[in-house]
């Protein structure tokens, strides 16, 4: 049960790491990956990050779009949507007091 618990938690890390990346700019899932991988230091299963990434484009929080370029196979390029942004305002808020508890803690 424990090991389950633990996998939400970094599937929810996971989340909040990608709506704040994809706020900052649009990316391709190999680029929110190299991110995520420095991010958390060290490699995150790709899977497990292209599985998020259709998991909330299927919620409507993010969207993709294939782009071509010169160079190389089209790209599917993910961008947050307003849902997205909300959601990651009411996460990050609760990661904010998450930490405030944990200050508070390592202060006894």
């Amino acid at each position: 049960m424990r090991h389950n618990r633990r996998n939400r938690g970094i599937q929810g890390l996971i989340v909040i790491s990608i709506l704040k990346v994809l706020v900052r700019k649009p990316m391709h899932g190999y680029a929110v990956f190299e991110v995520l991988k420095e991010i958390f230091g060290e490699d995150l299963p790709k899977p497990l990050i292209y599985m998020t990434l259709r998991r909330l484009e299927e919620g409507g929080y993010v969207h993709s779009e294939w782009e071509t370029g010169e160079k190389g196979p089209a790209r599917r390029v993910y961008y947050i949507t307003e849902e997205g942004r909300a959601l990651l305002k009411r996460k990050l808020e609760c990661v904010r007091k998450f930490m405030d508890i944990c200050s508070r803690i390592l202060e006894l």
